[in-house]
């Protein structure tokens, strides 16, 4: 039997008519700790009981790498978005058509918006986005490409998953409502905000700020790619880093397994993950990647862009 005292205490925490011995421990969990978990199941996203995404310290600083792939394409591997801004407003400028992986990348509201500016400049509908919270800065204008550039439009896909977050995810869905940009992918995180820690429960992380789009609030919803695939995080994270261990990606972009795997080549970065032992290496492929190669096949079977037949290698 609870203590008077604490037994009031939770009495105050749990619905009336509740036995609190129905529920273990209950005395070791405060009214206000109870509200917050309701809150936080109630407002998906603005109350996390974890740290809210960040940019991971191994990527942190690591340099953007680019693939040329077949069909006159470009596939961009981004880990510190706001470093890749020059190379990705380089490709933007020379290239017809850009693959951005921007999985497992976080970005704050200044590099978001300098990555959005940088489409804008490129020609991509000039996309909008609004702040509400003190937290969240408000958002510049874009800039407009001059209307005497007559080179085309470059297009652009981005490959997201639920480790894409931060005010990103609020730009990425501005630039897919225009129909400016292709995603490619599964859902994003939902987390396009400022969070603050609740110094009175530490674990707890409290909104107080958010970037949104004109179609409304993604926290705790993320943004749905038009062009979903169906891949389990599982799947996602070992298909991923795959090629963080070789420069093979025409391996990533068979449909059906080889026949045998091809060695590895000497990491040239921080040795990442391993992949999973019970995979074997001929039979990973990237469905994502695979997707969006195939948007870009039919959008030059459709005429929007010019083909070739260039062999897939790295560049530095």
């Amino acid at each position: 039997m609870l203590p008077p005292l604490l037994l009031s205490v939770v009495l105050l925490a749990l619905p009336p008519g509740v036995d609190p011995t129905l529920f273990p421990d209950v005395d070791k969990v405060s009214a206000e700790e109870i509200e917050l978990a309701g809150l936080a199941s109630l407002y998906q996203g603005r109350i996390l009981h974890e740290a809210p995404h960040t940019i991971d310290e191994a990527d942190q600083g690591r340099e953007a790498k680019a693939y040329d792939l077949p069909r006159n394409l470009t596939y961009l591997r981004v880990y510190d978005l706001d470093l890749a801004l020059p190379k990705i407003k380089q490709l933007l400028d020379d290239k017809p058509a850009l693959i951005l992986d921007l999985r497992y990348v976080w970005a704050d509201a200044k590099t978001a918006e300098n990555f959005a500016a940088a489409l804008s400049a490129a020609g991509l509908d000039n996309a909008t986005v609004h702040h509400e919270g003190e937290a969240m800065p408000e958002p510049a204008k874009l800039p407009i490409r001059d209307s005497k550039e007559t080179k085309p439009v470059p297009v652009v896909l981005a490959l997201v998953n639920g480790m894409t977050a931060g005010p990103l995810e609020a730009w990425l869905a501005a630039f897919q409502e225009k129909e400016s940009m292709l995603l490619v992918g599964t859902t994003t995180a939902g987390q396009p905000a400022h969070y603050k820690p609740i110094v009175a429960h530490p674990g707890y992380y409290i909104i107080d700020g958010e970037l949104l789009p004109v179609s409304g609030s993604l926290v705790g919803n993320g943004v749905k790619p038009h062009f979903p695939v169906d891949v389990t995080p599982q799947q996602s994270y070992t298909e991923y880093h795959f090629l963080e261990n070789r420069d093979d990606i025409a391996t990533l972009l068979r449909r059906d397994p080889a026949p045998a795997a091809a060695p590895a080549k000497p990491a040239t970065t921080a040795a990442p993950a391993p992949i999973p032992q019970s995979v074997p290496v001929a039979e990973i492929s990237d469905p994502v990647l695979q997707r969006a190669v195939d948007v870009v096949a039919a959008l030059q079977v459709l005429g929007r862009l010019p083909s070739s037949t260039a062999p897939a290698v790295v560049r530095p």
